[in-house]
């Protein structure tokens, strides 16, 4: 693929893009170009003229078919899964860790619907907005390919590999995790209402940069139903998570200070289950009150069941190949006492029926009231 320049942000200081005060390219025109990118009717320009190409009507119908084929074997059931499994301890506007996630916001919002914060983190850098000025009909074919060979992965398997995402990233016409993240909430019917660029400082804080995406190693995205004042809160970093770089990046020292909630483990390259990467195990363990997760993630072992309620889901067979270091005897012994079946293909093992899911709640955690709702809360009718 080749890399094509597109529009930069225009840079504020102190200032993030919101509906109501924009810097440069407007809010308007940023969640345009991810509908587009998406393959989904663009919100404020529908009659576009990129949008009577035959390369976008042939993307709409590619990448649509797609992605309807990822809904039904697995975005649908991963909900239901969660409506039936996961709610009771997931209190609305939780707060998600989705370490080692890269872009995957998807996945992440299917399996905690309610939940008001994600925080993802990867190698992966943060990129820039996409800004459908920068399109035309000479690039927009190679464009909108693009979209479709970094997302296929995904779109198949469920996660993405980490060489072929770095690459794609790379050369990307919309380069970074940002583009995909916003093509993956237009696809998932969100739209970005605050959008802010931010430098991760080694003490943990945060400095914005607003719009200017150049050195940033963190975004924020403030999303909700466009008519409905329903928001998320997402952030990405862009961060080391082993040893040497959990605390070092001040990455280590923002995320503890976040309030617990649940983490969400899915092909995370059986990272935790080296020493190197005890630091970010041991926050997830001391700072989550739900792990959900498959076997790449925390190794069985390190849950302890005095602490822990396990429930699990699916099969366990072994890693794959690659990782086939990392087998559990132990989760072997777990899978043949008790299991519960799992509707839906996950992590390496995508594949329905080869699968598995852990979900490990805490023992001691307190049941909390449901919060009482008047009719001055209640939620909007969707128009």
């Amino acid at each position: 693929m080749k890399s094509l320049l597109i529009l930069l942000l225009a840079s504020g200081p102190f200032f993030f893009l919101s509906a109501q005060e924009t810097h440069g390219t407007s809010l308007a025109t940023i969640n345009d170009a991810a509908a587009f990118l998406a393959g989904e009717e663009l919100p404020n320009q529908t009659d576009h003229p990129l949008t009577q190409t035959a390369a976008w009507k042939s993307h709409v119908s590619q990448f649509g078919k797609d992605f309807t084929n990822h809904q039904e074997r697995v975005l649908f059931p991963m909900s239901e899964w969660s409506a039936a499994e996961v709610s009771p301890a997931q209190p609305p506007g939780a707060v998600v860790r989705y370490l080692f996630s890269g872009p995957d916001i998807l996945h992440a919002i299917h399996m905690f619907p309610t939940a008001g914060t994600f925080i993802l983190c990867g190698l992966e850098p943060v990129g820039q907005a996409p800004d459908i000025t920068a399109l035309n009909e000479g690039n927009v074919a190679t464009a909108l390919g693009e979209v479709r060979n970094s997302l296929g992965e995904i779109i198949q398997l469920s996660f993405f590999r980490t060489k072929d995402m770095k690459d794609d990233l790379q050369f990307a016409t919309f380069q970074g995790t940002t583009p995909i993240m916003m093509i993956f909430l237009a696809k998932s019917g969100q739209y970005v209402k605050e959008l802010e660029f931010l430098k991760l400082q080694q003490d943990g804080s945060l400095a914005s940069q607003g719009s200017d995406h150049k050195g940033a190693n963190a975004v924020r995205l403030v999303v909700s139903p466009r008519r409905l004042n329903q928001t998320k809160t997402i952030y990405y970093f862009s961060s080391d998570l082993s040893n040497g770089g959990f605390d070092p990046t001040g990455f280590g020292t923002w995320i503890a200070q976040q309030p617990k909630g649940s983490a969400y483990l899915k092909a995370a390259s059986f990272l935790m289950h080296n020493d190197w990467f005890s630091k970010v195990r041991d926050h997830l363990l001391t700072h989550s009150e739900q792990i959900i997760q498959d076997d790449s993630g925390i190794p069985y072992r390190r849950l302890d069941p005095a602490t822990w309620n396990a429930t699990l889901y699916g099969v366990y067979t072994g890693p794959i190949d690659l990782f086939k270091d990392s087998f559990q005897g132990d989760l072997v012994q777990a899978y043949q006492s008790d299991k519960k079946p799992l509707n839906f293909g996950t992590g390496y093992k995508w594949r329905k029926g080869e699968s598995n899911l852990m979900r490990f709640v805490l023992r001691d955690l307190p049941a909390a009231p449901a919060p009482a709702v008047t009719p001055a809360e209640a939620p909007p009718v969707p128009q």
